[in-house]
């Protein structure tokens, strides 16, 4: 059980380039599957030992939600307290009477995602003009770092202490998590792994590209503080499954566990689809944590996105088991999901998971009934070698295939990624992603048709070109985007980044030089592009986040 479970581990390492990490299995009693892989700094080839920290991002928010559920046991906040009753000097978009702690909590406030302009949460949420979202509030699920920020603040108005000596006191030191800090600093430094990203930033991770040590950064803001070996996450872990006890301490009264469990959002995290891992029925977020149904159990979950780090916490409360992954890899893969999830299912059931369907060579066989097999043309392509791609089946295995792309007289494998789609190994492909829908691949400004389709005329919008190109920024969050036109409509395309969009999201006009961020009507990001000059826009601003254009294309 235990030497397909490290196989598990081993295949998305190689495969995914996940420089080192430590994976743990706990039931209510014990650890019963530990193992720790890679380096923990690859330049000094320095081992992952049981010393060594990760930063666990946005797992930090469960840690938080549980403090907050704490104050208000205490009866020092609500949870249908107003942020803005509790934050007086909070800016006018943020003072509504609908946003209030639980909605905060579950993500339904209308909040925008993040805004990485500034690195202090104070400054942030004080410096914050810009929209919310249209949705009715409570009715739209939709993450946002932003509103932990608020909540973080919010806990130390009330208790007078701050948030991150909060759970160090009552969550952390009851529970004997004593190598767990949640302020991480300059002087943490040594004790953590180091962290990695891909060199090239710019483009999309293809197997094989080089990583690079990632940027060093201190944390404190509620939406992911935490850094945490991986025996003290896999204490907390046991706590969860005890429904809020580990042993003869009590974290959560019952009553509080099953609030936080059962107070849930209308939606949630999205669920990577993993071969030979058992479906998830409904995902929706709860007080902090989010709450799935998967063959009528109960599994807790969440992610942690870090630069340089990614990490996932799953806890089954039915079956008893949990699984901590801490990895230095970076935090806009979501390789620790796809490690907690399938060392899960292998752990339960050895040789249910198809661990070669796990790499980037095979794609799930339904992609055929799915119609990505095919020949399909661009008749607008200026250039001929590009005109005409053809994606093909390669090989066929148990529930799985390989497939080619055909173009310009070349014949390459189409890698399947987790979230962006395919990508081609060649410079000639480098830029974009290539991505499937509406029975056309899409890449960048690119659309291929299947051949023999009639294509609509589209609307010329020579108006718009003057917003595309590529943007940068100093945020290590969300470094670079690039705008582009495809069939008359303008896109975001992020290559990767913490923070940014894993889709090609449609910039939607509001007036003037403003866009909305994403075809949903609902969603509360805005993009508006500086003043032209000499025919291009030289700066945007995404969310009080400003990039200038980059002298690459």
């Amino acid at each position: 059980m235990s030497d397909t479970a490290r196989t598990v581990v081993s295949t998305i390492a190689e495969r995914w380039a996940v420089p080192g990490g430590v994976v743990v299995a706990v039931d209510r009693h014990r650890e019963v599957f530990t193992h720790r892989f890679g380096h923990a700094d690859v330049s000094a080839r320095i081992p992952v030992g049981p010393q060594h920290l990760f930063e666990i991002g946005s797992i930090s928010k469960v840690f938080n939600s549980i403090g907050i559920l704490q104050l208000v046991r205490r009866g020092l906040i609500r949870l249908d307290d107003p942020i803005g009753a509790v934050l007086e000097w909070l800016p006018e978009p943020l003072r509504a009477a609908e946003i209030t702690i639980e909605r905060l909590l579950t993500h339904t406030a209308g909040l925008v995602a993040g805004v990485e302009a500034l690195p202090d949460e104070f400054g942030q949420v004080a410096a914050f003009t810009g929209a919310v979202s249209t949705a009715h509030p409570g009715t739209f699920f939709h993450y946002s770092n932003l509103g932990f920020l608020l909540l973080g603040l919010a806990a130390s108005e009330v208790c007078g202490r701050r948030i991150v000596d909060l759970v160090r006191e009552d969550v952390l030191a009851p529970l004997g998590m004593t190598s767990t800090i949640t302020c991480v600093t300059h002087a943490d430094y040594p004790s953590l792994a180091r962290g990695y990203q891909a060199l090239h930033d710019d483009q999309p991770w293809t197997p094989g590209d080089p990583l690079v040590q990632a940027p060093w950064l201190e944390v404190a803001g509620a939406d992911g503080n935490i850094a945490a070996t991986a025996a003290d996450l896999a204490i907390f872990a046991r706590m969860l499954l005890g429904r809020g006890s580990l042993g003869d301490t009590t974290i959560l009264q019952p009553t509080e566990f099953e609030t936080m469990i059962g107070s849930t959002a209308t939606d949630g995290e999205d669920v990577l689809a993993l071969p030979g891992v058992p479906a998830t029925d409904t995902s929706r977020y709860g007080l902090g944590v989010n709450v799935e149904r998967v063959a009528g159990r109960t599994v807790l979950t969440h992610g942690g996105g870090m630069v340089g780090y990614a990490s996932f916490l799953l806890a089954d409360l039915d079956d008893g088991l949990g699984v901590c992954v801490l990895t230095n890899a970076n935090g806009d893969s979501p390789v620790a999901e796809a490690i907690a999830r399938s060392v899960a299912a292998e752990l339960k059931s050895p040789g249910s998971v198809d661990i070669p369907g796990l790499t980037p060579q095979w794609w799930p066989a339904e992609v055929e009934d799915r119609g990505y097999v095919g020949e399909f043309v661009d008749g607008t392509a200026e250039s001929e070698e590009l005109q005409l791609i053809r994606v093909s089946v390669e090989e066929r295995g148990p529930d799985r295939v390989r497939l080619t792309i055909e173009f310009a007289d070349r014949r390459e494998p189409l890698l399947r990624t987790w979230t962006r789609g395919a990508v081609v190994k060649t410079a000639e492909l480098a830029k974009f992603s290539l991505t499937f829908r509406d029975d056309a691949w899409h890449w960048g400004p690119r659309t291929f048709t299947r051949a023999g389709t009639a294509v609509p005329a589209v609307p010329a919008a020579e108006e718009l070109e003057v917003f595309c190109g590529h943007y940068r920024a100093y945020t290590p969050w969300f470094t670079n985007f690039r705008v582009i036109l495809r069939q008359g409509r303008l896109f975001l395309i992020a290559p990767g980044g913490v923070e940014a969009p894993t889709d090609d999201a449609e910039l939607v006009p509001l007036g003037g030089r403003t866009f909305r961020i994403g075809a949903d009507p609902r969603m509360p990001e805005r993009i508006t592009f500086g003043p032209p000059i000499g025919g291009t826009t030289p700066w945007v601003q995404r969310d009080g986040c400003q990039y200038s254009r980059a002298f690459t294309d």
